[in-house]
């Protein structure tokens, strides 16, 4: 058990150029809270862990496919916490590029004996390749949206304890057909929890859910609005990188 402070919040809410909070976690800012330490003895060349159950075996190389947070009641602050990760279901499917390997890791947030929050992401593993780069809208800063740059990639990378060199290697990237540093997964669906936040919408009782539909590398300015209900990240090409819901439990 662990107690969540107002000051744990402070590095995101820097980087989020938002409001300190001080009552409670805002909808899935509980990513940067009570994590693992990263221990570089334990991790491989990529940045994996180690016999995590979530790196992947030698010539694949993962994706985050998505996920969904159900928020029975927002975690509070001062609060005593528990955290507890398992692994929730494993899968295998053929595809046109190979056999795929599914994995949903599950983690509950306790408080008070309660559950808090259902938090489940999606990992999809695939076979590696290495292939040119092609351009994905890095380099276009101007206009409107949120400025990501390599600085804030690799900020975010701390405030996650994410190791993973997709996210602050540029020749890695490249190697992996990137023309520029990948933006993380969370840090798109956090914008895109924060655009149904400023409708005044409540998470309590219901289920965000969010997927990852293309790559976005910075540096860039992704637009994130709320469009017939569902949220969405662009590039600065038009391109949806994102989507995600919020509904009532079991719709």
């Amino acid at each position: 058990m662990s107690i969540l402070r107002p000051a744990d919040l402070h590095g995101l809410a820097a980087l989020l150029s938002s409001q300190q909070h001080q009552e409670v976690v805002p909808p899935c800012w509980h990513w940067v809270l009570l994590l693992d330490p990263v221990v570089p003895a334990n991790l491989d060349e990529d940045g994996y862990v180690v016999g995590s159950p979530i790196t992947p075996e030698p010539g694949m190389t993962r994706m985050f496919a998505g996920g969904r947070v159900r928020t029975i009641c927002p975690l509070a602050l001062n609060s005593e916490t528990s955290r507890t990760t398992k692994v929730a279901s494993v899968t295998d499917k053929e595809s046109r590029r190979g056999l795929l390997h599914f994995v949903t890791l599950r983690t509950t947030w306790s408080q008070n004996n309660q559950d808090c929050l259902i938090d489940e992401q999606d990992y999809v593993f695939l076979p590696a390749r290495s292939v040119d780069p092609t351009p994905e809208g890095a380099g276009q800063t101007d206009g409107d949206g949120f400025l990501v740059t390599e600085p804030l990639l690799v900020t975010f990378s701390a405030l996650t304890a994410n190791p993973y060199r997709i996210h602050w290697d540029r020749d890695f990237c490249r190697r992996a057909g990137h023309d520029g540093l990948v933006i993380h997964g969370p840090l798109q669906a956090l914008l895109m929890a924060q655009a149904f936040e400023d409708t005044g919408a409540d998470f309590t009782g219901k289920q965000f859910s969010y997927r990852f539909r293309a790559a976005a590398t910075a540096p860039t300015r992704l637009t994130v609005g709320i469009e017939e209900g569902e949220a969405k990240v662009r590039r600065p090409d038009g391109t949806v990188t994102a989507t995600a819901t919020l509904q009532d439990e079991g719709r």
